[in-house]
């Protein structure tokens, strides 16, 4: 089956070659791309997911990460990007992660650290927008770099043919004028590295990159982001199906590969871009069987529209207009007020069900196998998130975030500039116009003196009229998500139902950031790209509340899931956490008012404590109220990896360890109960909390780190822990896939996992279920001690009043601010953490693994990502008002993760996020405040694994006057 595109100006220019694809030879051609070369033979199945449906080629321009297949043993290869190469041996599956299919590293060997390049103007992104202004800056002298993530330069507009393919001279004026822009930009003195994957933006000075495989550091006195757009979801039964793909993807495919998207192809969406995607097909010989635009037909109404578009660009009038010739001489339908309802096919496209907008009754259907959705972009805020730049909530469609920029592309941050649909929403030519002005803008903040054309404006003005004229001709009737049936999915990558997703904002779980904890959205590796402004839309529409620019999903590096060997470099070892006093970050999650409240007992926290602490004082009968100044289970609880410890952390033993160690040691009965809590507590819920008791294991790659752990399990012994000292043999008959470098281990049975995305959320449910109450977005002011015995206090909050007659401290690393307003010192701080995690990866690790020596705690959660943490230090981001991830933390993380587990090299990193640690003395804080009658402290650094136990004995001691176990070890009296 061939499904190549004739032109007779264009000859293929690459060898034939041979590669195979799951044992099946595939013909291909050298310089295009896998997706573009098994489109050619007619295959459209590609990864498989975890419910073992099957996906295919549906963004194309590496952003889905729909597409991804195994190359030579390198996993999660996107297809869309990689090139064919003879003899390669391709597959849909991933690497078993054995001895015999081991996951290949995915890049070279990493160096001894990231290559620094000194710039004066760093460009991310070759489209219209990056060129422009990278040719401005050079012209006046600048030394300019440029980043782009795809094959040829050009981006998503100007598509040039790809090395597989040649002509003697541009075959439309689109690609001429991107072949002038690209010879003009070298020309200047530009370097463009192309396949280059910028995946964290730290400053605006520093941008990390991996350029051909290498880790690189790019430091530039002015920044220009121009990083295009992808194409919005449109969610329908069965749009996941291989053969429905964006109208880019098979743009790409036509136009850079010359390979049609399908034999039978239905094009739908809204806007003049899917015309162009059928004309260029019907040109080339392929078969379009309709073409849908959910717009209306055009009217009289429309004719000062048309007008208006035809003075501001009369040459693009007339290219759509013989878009349109080209369809009627075909005889191809374009259904005006149409759109697709369903697409149907067992594990492939097979049907295509349509109807008028608004009237799902009377249907159209179309035998395809191909479906080409184009509704629109979504800008690529990624990287000027990761920065800080203000951004709106820009209507239309889903709605979606769009950079705050002034004219010149300048954001709200000094020497960073953004532009082109990277920004906002406005075409080709607004993008290479705003580029210039951008290149003109860096440039002069450089001392230089640039050159713009006086044009270069009234381009600008002309190109900005055209865009407002043509959408208010393809104007689309307003989008409501009700009608999508509940079984359909809304996330791709994690499989999330719309069903799954209403059902959370039913029961009040109505933030995005509720959402993605409570339901893995946005998790999986195109990082909620397609499923953020289709959950943000369904919660505005279920609640009448649409989220701020603000409450969208943390901007977290990597802006895309990157090698996570490529980044690992070794750094110092620091002495345990950095504390740091961290500021109130309440935001107005609610603002309502609400009537005074009293309850016998008042929380502050819902975390992981605060829950546990509703849970056992409902069980016990008490009338609990748990306060939260912002979402449950949102800064350190929801941030933790999910850890069971019970034997010491490397820096809780020895010369590492605060106040000697003894604190942290006086901890260790605390551990072994807690976690059987747990397990009851799981029981008792009836759900799956994903508690795993499978084991830790302490690793020494080192004599001296053997002896230590050696020491320290004798030390745990004596305080009743199971710990036994394992050599490397039977540490690899434990855990096969860790390091040969290891010497031996410190096996401790009682360890293991949990999942905090669900454990709070159930602890809390089950706690409702008996009557606490919960309220968010009610942050505590004040708090007052009623005169007399037993008066109990009032609380002030940004909500009301609060009567209570008793108070517990469950504000973690913020609780010293709490005691504060008793006027109780409270000796705790905070210690902003960081941790990763991979994309899914083979069963590799069964144990929670540490190390003696180093910052270290790695375990592969259930759905199959590897998590990296350890206690490597974040920051706090005052401007931002979020802990962030730290570029040296991460490299020193991810180097320890590989020397233990070497199959990190052969996985990509997918998310990094920075959490908050509770800085104590090693052991909690525990029970009722001397001198302060009623007033509970429940704070612990080891919040995930003791929370059940510390609430456990709290609540015991206040509500039966004896916790039943000596707390004098964990009273706030030690410390004076």
């Amino acid at each position: 089956m061939n499904r190549r595109l004739f032109h007779p100006d264009i000859a293929t220019q690459g060898r034939s070659i041979r590669f195979f694809y799951d044992g099946q030879p595939i013909e291909a051609i050298e310089g295009e791309t896998l997706a573009a070369a098994l489109a050619a033979n007619g295959l459209n199945q590609m990864r498989h997911t975890r419910s073992g449906e099957r996906r295919g080629l549906y963004c194309g321009m590496g952003a889905c990460f729909e597409c991804v297949v195994t190359v030579d043993g390198r996993s999660s290869q996107r297809a869309c990007l990689t090139k064919a190469a003879d003899g390669q041996q391709v597959r849909s599956t991933q690497p078993a992660g054995t001895r015999d299919d081991p996951l290949q590293a995915l890049t070279p060997p990493a160096a001894e650290a990231p290559e620094i390049v000194e710039v004066d103007l760093l460009v991310i992104g070759a489209g219209p927008a990056g060129l422009s202004a990278s040719l401005t800056a050079a012209r006046a002298g600048a030394s300019v770099r440029v980043l782009d993530e795809r094959p040829q330069s050009g981006g998503q507009f100007f598509k040039p043919l790809a090395p597989s393919h040649t002509s003697a001279q541009p075959i439309d004026q689109q690609f001429a004028q991107g072949k002038v822009l690209e010879q003009a930009v070298r020309a200047a003195g530009v370097s463009v590295h192309q396949g280059a994957q910028v995946w964290a933006a730290f400053t605006p000075q520093e941008v990390g990159a991996l350029v051909d495989g290498r880790a690189m550091v790019f430091r530039c006195r002015q920044l220009v982001i121009a990083p295009g757009a992808y194409e919005r979801p449109v969610p329908f039964p069965g749009w996941t199906l291989p053969g429905v793909m964006t109208t880019g993807a098979g743009q790409t495919l036509a136009r850079a590969y010359r390979v049609a998207p399908g034999q039978r192809v239905v094009i739908a969406g809204n806007g003049p871009l899917n015309l162009q995607l059928a004309a260029e097909l019907l040109a080339g010989g392929a078969t379009v069987l309709a073409v849908l635009e959910s717009a209306p037909r055009p009217a009289l109404r429309h004719a000062r529209f048309a007008l208006a578009a035809l003075r501001s660009a009369p040459d693009l009038i007339w290219q759509g207009w013989r878009y349109m010739r080209t369809l009627k001489r075909h005889g191809v339908p374009l259904l005006w007020g149409h759109e697709v309802i369903a697409a149907e096919g067992d594990g492939a496209l097979r049907r295509v069900r349509a109807a008028r907008v608004g009237r799902t009754t009377e249907t159209i259907e179309f035998d395809a196998d191909t479906l080409c959705l184009g509704y629109g972009f979504i800008p690529s805020t990624e990287l000027a998130r990761m920065l800080g730049c203000n951004h709106r909530i820009a209507p239309g469609h889903l709605g979606h975030l769009a950079t705050v920029t002034d004219t010149q592309g300048a954001t709200s941050i000094p020497g960073v500039f953004v532009v082109g649909d990277g920004a906002d929403l406005g075409g080709s030519r607004v993008a290479l116009a705003r580029g210039t002005m951008a290149g003109a803008a860096a440039a002069r903040a450089l001392g230089l003196r640039p050159t713009v054309a006086d044009h270069v404006t009234h381009d600008l003005n002309n190109a900005q009229c055209f865009q407002q004229a043509l959408w208010s001709v393809y104007q689309a009737p307003p989008l409501s998500l009700a009608a999508v049936s509940d079984d359909t999915l809304l996330c791709r990558c994690e499989e999330i139902t719309f069903g799954d997703v209403r059902a959370q904002i039913r029961a009040g779980r109505d933030t995005l950031a509720a959402l993605k904890r409570n339901t893995r959205l946005g998790m999986g590796r195109c990082q909620g790209r397609y499923c953020a402004v289709t959950a943000a839309k369904l919660v505005t529409e279920m609640t009448g509340r649409a989220p701020e620019a603000d409450q969208y999903f943390a901007p977290r590096p990597p802006a895309k899931p990157v090698p996570a060997g490529a980044l690992g470099f070794e750094k110092p070892e620091w002495g345990g956490h950095k504390p740091a006093i961290t500021p109130n970050l309440a935001r107005p999650v609610e603002v309502s008012a609400l009537p005074p409240m009293q309850a016998d007992v008042v929380v502050i926290g819902a975390g992981v404590l605060g829950s546990n602490l509703a849970y056992f004082l409902s069980q016990a009968g008490q009338d609990v109220l748990v306060l939260d100044r912002d979402e449950m289970n949102l800064q350190a609880s929801g941030a933790n990896a999910g850890s069971l410890h019970v034997q010491l952390l490397s820096f809780d033993f020895g010369a590492k360890a605060q106040a000697g160690g003894g604190p942290a040691a006086a901890t260790l009965p605390l551990g072994p109960m807690s976690v059987r809590l747990w397990q009851q507590i799981e029981a008792d819920c009836g759900e799956d909390l994903e508690i795993k008791i499978t084991g830790g294991l302490m690793v020494a790659d080192s004599e001296a780190g053997m002896r230590f752990i050696e020491a320290k399990a004798a030390l745990e012994r004596t305080h009743g822990i199971e710990a036994h000292v394992i050599d490397g043999a039977e540490l690899r008959r434990h855990s096969p896939a860790l390091s040969e470098k290891l010497l031996g281990a410190e096996l401790c049975p009682m360890e293991g996992k949990i999942n905090p995305l669900r454990a709070t959320y159930a602890v809390a449910a089950r706690a409702q279920l008996r009557g606490a109450r919960f309220v968010r977005g009610c942050n505590v002011q004040s708090i007052e001690q009623l005169p007399g015995k037993g008066a109990g206090f009032v609380l002030a909050t940004s909500r009301g009043t609060v009567r209570a007659k008793k108070v517990v401290n469950a504000s973690g690393a913020w609780s010293s601010a709490v005691g504060d307003m008793l006027g109780v010192k409270i000796p705790v701080k905070g210690a902003p953490l960081q941790m990763i995690v991979t994309e899914t990866a083979p069963p590799l690790v069964n144990h929670l693994v540490a190390h003696a020596d180093r910052h270290l705690s790695l375990k592969q959660a259930a759905s199959g990502g590897l998590i990296i943490g350890g206690g490597w230090t974040a920051e706090f981001d005052p401007a931002m008002r979020l802990n962030r991830a730290v570029r040296d933390s991460l490299e020193g993380s991810l180097w320890v993760a590989r020397n233990v587990l070497p199959a990190v090299s052969g996985l990509h990193m997918v998310r990094c996020w920075a959490g908050m640690n509770v800085n104590i003395d090693g052991a909690p804080i525990l029970g009722e405040v001397p001198g302060v009658p009623g007033f509970y402290n429940a704070v612990t650094s080891n919040g995930y694994t003791l929370a059940p136990i510390a609430a456990k004995l709290v609540t015991d001691q206040l509500v039966l006057g004896d916790a039943g176990l000596d707390l004098s070890p964990f009273s706030i009296e030690r410390f004076h």
